[in-house]
């Protein structure tokens, strides 16, 4: 069992609005814990038949958010394609991909859910969409899963990305409209007609829509739960991992050897690791995180290679999920840290449209400053990509209050210090920092382990 997390007063607020609602809509701002809500408001209603659906980067942590914040023993089984068996019994996560897939609808509909939570529920906005009609249905001939469960809780911080119009489907399927779509959009949408049909510029009518939403919509800002929220705060979060181009990235260690060869080195390497950590004093969870740090420390310069691998393989999950917070609020600024250069590079390029600049060793001093100065000052400047080391001392970046550890250092106090590049006079709002780890590797065990030594030594200074 995993240690539990205590959540924040908010959050519980939040659970026992969902806890009393058969229709609900959380949308509390990026960064507030809005699963950790549903978990709870679950856990109120004794709900154990629950339906997860959420995008696929983030299922595996859905599962790890149900062992963080319920003491009940959920079964979670995780959907990872069209051939996996829906149990009987259970918590089920699903990605919207997925709900699309008839084999497993035909499942899933066969199941009567306790409770179903749509996380980041603005993907079912389009009502022609066929995850949208698998899951709220076509019409009342043709009922999706909706009509599977008892009660439905949409979660998302952004219910409406881009106008009135895209919360048509929830409040539809909630029951609280029964007007046709463009009905809807006619009353609370503005626009003119053009040869591509009718184009949303502006709404009307917003008191009565806010009206509308108030029946089954919660939502808080940072801003709301400040005096709540310590200064900063460590999350953990597990990303599935994807395919490495082995054959590029790994030519040097790949000389003279096949691909089944080299993974076997890596499996070997990711064995020996997990083995030492696990042997360390019984190796159960109570075992104090600095003895697990000093094999991690000694063992360091052997593991380059498997270091390396786990943190490209785990790269396009993380930046995926970086990028949607980033499409989805103008405003944010995210500082990113990496070990491997090449880790750093695969990042700036997946986000490059965000106007992402490096900083490594080797980095050009005038360059070094222009790229901070460039992430502090200028808008469209909205990712800082850096490495531990070289970009943990003597910068400032306050300008961001979310921090991303896609690689983290095995020495605890560069992350402390890292992380602290946010965390420092000039900062007016509490900073997130979020450990990314890959599921299935060692790496799980060796970023909690940090993220508790971190949390360790910011408590402590």
């Amino acid at each position: 069992m995993a240690e539990l997390l205590e959540p924040f007063p908010y959050q519980h607020v939040g659970a026992a609005y969902l806890a009393g609602k058969t229709q609900a809509l959380l949308a509390d701002e990026m960064g507030l814990g809005k699963s950790c809500q549903a978990i709870l408001a679950a856990d109120m209603i004794g709900a154990t038949d629950i339906l997860v659906f959420c995008p696929a980067n983030v299922r595996i942590n859905w599962s790890r958010e149900f062992e963080r914040f319920s003491p009940m023993d959920h079964q979670c089984k995780v959907l990872l394609t069209g051939k996996d068996v829906v149990p009987a019994v259970g918590v089920v996560i699903c990605s919207y991909d997925l709900a699309v897939n008839p084999k497993i609808l035909v499942q899933l509909k066969r199941r009567r859910w306790c409770v179903m939570v749509l996380d980041e529920v603005q993907l079912l906005k389009s009502r022609s969409a066929q995850r949208t009609k698998a899951i709220y249905g076509h019409n009342i001939k043709s009922p999706g899963l909706a009509a599977c469960t008892d009660r439905i809780w949409r979660l998302t911080g952004t219910p409406a990305p881009n106008d009135a119009s895209e919360l048509y489907t929830h409040l539809k399927s909630a029951g609280i409209v029964t007007d046709q779509y463009w009905d809807f959009v006619y009353r609370y949408c503005t626009g003119f007609d053009s040869d591509y049909g009718f184009r949303i510029t502006g709404h009307k009518n917003t008191d009565e829509l806010k009206q509308l939403l108030s029946r089954f919509m919660l939502r808080r800002k940072k801003d709301d739960v400040m005096q709540e929220l310590p200064p900063i705060t460590y999350q953990e979060v597990t990303v599935e991992r994807s395919q490495v181009d082995l054959d590029t990235l790994f030519f040097e260690q790949m000389r003279g050897k096949t691909k089944t060869e080299f993974f076997n080195e890596l499996k070997a390497a990711d064995t020996v690791l997990r083995a030492a950590l696990e042997t360390i004093r019984g190796g159960n969870e109570k075992t104090p995180a600095v003895d697990k740090l000093k094999v991690l420390e000694s063992m360091a310069k052997s593991l380059v290679t498997l270091r390396r691998y786990i943190g490209m393989a785990k790269l396009p999950a993380v930046c995926d999920i970086l990028a949607e917070e980033l499409a989805a609020d103008s405003t944010l600024k995210i500082v990113v840290f990496a070990v491997h250069r090449d880790v750093i590079e695969g990042a700036r390029l997946k986000l490059a449209k965000y106007g992402a600049v490096t900083l490594y060793g080797g980095t050009d001093p005038k360059k070094k400053a222009l790229n901070v100065d460039k992430f502090m000052n200028d808008a469209k400047c909205r990712v800082f990509i850096g490495n531990v080391q070289a970009a943990g001392v003597g910068i400032t970046l306050t300008s961001s209050c979310e921090v991303a550890f896609l690689e983290a250092d095995w020495v605890p106090a560069s992350n402390a210090q890292a992380a602290m590049r946010c965390h420092r006079i000039g900062q007016a709002k509490p900073v997130r920092v979020r450990y990314f780890s890959c599921e299935g590797s060692v790496d799980e065990q060796i970023q909690k382990t940090l993220l508790r030594k971190s949390r360790e030594l910011t408590k402590l200074f």
